[in-house]
């Protein structure tokens, strides 16, 4: 990465410069630095998206529920393989991106690399590319095998959908949300290691922090994108023959309300009423209506964009924080 130039002053001794660093050195320092981990998470992948087309196929090949539960437990082996996606992201913040700065500052390092040849900010450019992008791309080739294997299950299951759209981790190994959380886990990472500089630190904060807004978002942000539809039923009805919504919608509250459709606490005036009909007869005679808050498959697609959008916003967020503070570190 040096070239010799000659001074045009008669007698002079040569010059040495160092040229400009292209982004073919900045790739083969970064697999130098991280091919044990790239390696380690590409083989990873590529073991999880063989036995979601394997698994995918055997049951296609059967076509028959029985396969779900028979010798091999197919159903549980699904759910249990269903759950690499599920932390793919996760493994983003904690492994790759939170050690990928505090390491150099940690060891020095950067003293050296962000020298007169690169700038910072050229420097966590090429980080960002050369690993961020590849790890997007590894959860979305994960989330498309995931979605062939949950519709091969779901296609020979009659009585119920063993993977509901809405719920997980239906909603989350899709293509789009495994790209918004590998790139929100990798620019929480950064940000953090940028921060704190301290690689401990930093995986352990990484950890804690994207399980606790994946919660959140999940659990409280979630289920209220949209105002839920209600549906309510007077109670001898719901008993029987009201099943609830259709199998692919999100059933996210129920109980008991008014003639108004109000949600009202349970009517203690029948609590003590143990024949069946005498039951029934008195919620109907208290005006006791059963409702359900509930979600239409329809929506599903809007959802996923609107967490994407979430995840989105965080990362381009965090981004710019990690390049903020790495811009302002003093260049030797």
């Amino acid at each position: 990465m040096t070239a010799t130039a000659t001074d045009a002053v008669p007698g002079a001794a040569p010059a040495t410069r160092r040229a400009r660093i292209g982004w073919g050195d900045l790739a083969w320092l970064t697999w130098r630095q991280h091919r044990w981990a790239i390696v380690g998470l590409l083989v990873a992948v590529l073991l999880a998206v063989v036995a979601a087309l394997g698994i995918a196929w055997h049951v296609d090949a059967a076509g028959r529920a029985g396969e779900l539960f028979g010798r091999w437990r197919i159903l549980g082996v699904a759910q249990v393989l269903l759950l690499a996606p599920m932390t793919i992201g996760l493994a983003v913040a904690v492994f790759w991106a939170a050690p990928l700065l505090s390491r150099e500052y940690e060891q020095r390092t950067h003293l050296v690399v962000w020298s007169q040849d690169v700038t910072p900010a050229r420097w966590l450019t090429g980080k960002v590319v050369l690993l961020g992008v590849p790890a997007v791309v590894l959860s979305v080739g994960l989330g498309l095998a995931s979605i062939k294997l949950m519709n091969s299950v779901n296609a020979v299951s009659s009585r119920y959908l063993p993977f509901g759209p809405f719920e997980p981790p239906a909603f989350d190994v899709t293509p789009l949300m495994q790209a918004g959380y590998s790139a929100f886990g990798f620019a929480l990472g950064l940000a953090l290691s940028a921060v704190t500089r301290r690689t401990v630190l930093s995986m352990g904060l990484a950890l804690g922090s994207f399980i606790a807004v994946r919660g959140l978002v999940m659990g409280l942000w979630r289920p209220y994108f949209q105002d839920p539809v209600r549906v309510v039923e007077s109670y001898d009805a719901y008993q029987s023959s009201w099943d609830g919504p259709a199998p692919d919608s999100w059933t996210v509250n129920s109980g008991f309300a008014d003639a108004a459709g109000n949600e009202i606490p349970f009517p203690g005036t029948c609590a003590d009423i143990q024949d069946s009909a005498a039951y029934v007869k008195c919620m109907e005679d208290s005006d006791v209506r059963f409702f359900t808050d509930y979600h239409p498959a329809e929506r599903f697609g809007a959802f996923q964009l609107y967490e994407f959008a979430i995840f989105a916003v965080l990362a381009a967020a965090l981004f710019a924080l990690a390049f903020a503070r790495v811009s302002r570190t003093r260049r030797v």
